[in-house]
C-alpha cells in the first residue's frame, strides 16, 4: 500500500474517478515554471520533450508532452509514479514499454495507461526515431523533475543512462520528488529510501539543487 505525501507537503484528494492536488509546492522544492511549448532535451538518454500542457497551465489536473526518443533511447531505471497514472500513445515509430508483469510494444495509434504506483519501464522500440504522446494525471511536480535531469545531463554531469553522475545530487532531487517518482518495488524503496533520506540534506548543504542548476 502506497501512503499519500505529508500533508504539510503535498496531499492528494480523490473526487471520483480523478485526484486532484490540493498543495503542489514542496518545502525546499526549487520550482521552475515550464510554460506551454517549452522544449527540454536529455543528451545522455536521447530523449526531448516539447510540452503541450502543464501544471499550471491546467491548474494541476494534468501535464503533456510530446516525447521524442533517440534510436536506443530508454528511460534510465524502472520506477512507478505513486499518485499518478502515465498514459502513452505512440504517434509514431514504437515504444517498448514493460507495465508491471506485462511487457509489449506500443505502435503507432496504440494507447497504454500506467495506473498509480505500477512499476514500468519504456524504450523506443525501433531503429528510427519515436514520437510519443505523454500525459500524467495529475500533474504534481513531474515536469520540474524532467527539466532537472535534463539540467544535469545537459551540463555534463550524468552518467550515459542519463541520471547524475554524483550521490548527492540524485538524493536531492529524488528527495525533492519522491511524490513523482519511487524505485520499482516496495522492497527497495525501504532499502534506498531512508538513503536518500540521509544524503540529502547533506547535498543541499554542500550546494546541490533540486533543479539540477546547483554546483
Amino acid at each position: 500500500m502506497t501512503s499519500s505525501p505529508p500533508r504539510n507537503t503535498a496531499e492528494l484528494k480523490g473526487q471520483g474517478p480523478r485526484t486532484t492536488l490540493v498543495n503542489p509546492r514542496l518545502p525546499g522544492h526549487n520550482h521552475r515554471m515550464v510554460d506551454v511549448g517549452a522544449e527540454m532535451s536529455n543528451p545522455r538518454s536521447g530523449e526531448r520533450f516539447v510540452w503541450r500542457a502543464t501544471h499550471d497551465s491546467t491548474g494541476g489536473e494534468y501535464c503533456e508532452f510530446d516525447l521524442h526518443l533517440d534510436s536506443g533511447a530508454k528511460v534510465a531505471l524502472a520506477h512507478r509514479h505513486p499518485f499518478q497514472e502515465e498514459r502513452f500513445t505512440v504517434v509514431s515509430g514504437a515504444l517498448d514499454l514493460t507495465n508491471g508483469r506485462e511487457r509489449s510494444t506500443v505502435t503507432a495509434g496504440q494507447a497504454v495507461a500506467i495506473p498509480p504506483n505500477t512499476p514500468h519501464r519504456w524504450g523506443n522500440a525501433g531503429t528510427e526515431a519515436s514520437h510519443v504522446r505523454v500525459r500524467l494525471t495529475p500533474a504534481l511536480e513531474i515536469e520540474d523533475y524532467f527539466a532537472a535531469f535534463c539540467a544535469v545531463a545537459t551540463a555534463g554531469r550524468a552518467v550515459r543512462s542519463g541520471l547524475p553522475r554524483n550521490p548527492f545530487q540524485f538524493a536531492v532531487m529524488a528527495h525533492a520528488h519522491r511524490a513523482e517518482f519511487t524505485l520499482p518495488s516496495e522492497a527497495l524503496q525501504r532499502v534506498f529510501g531512508p538513503v536518500v533520506g540521509v544524503l540529502a540534506p547533506i547535498g543541499s548543504r554542500l550546494g546541490y539543487r533540486s533543479d539540477g542548476l546547483g554546483r
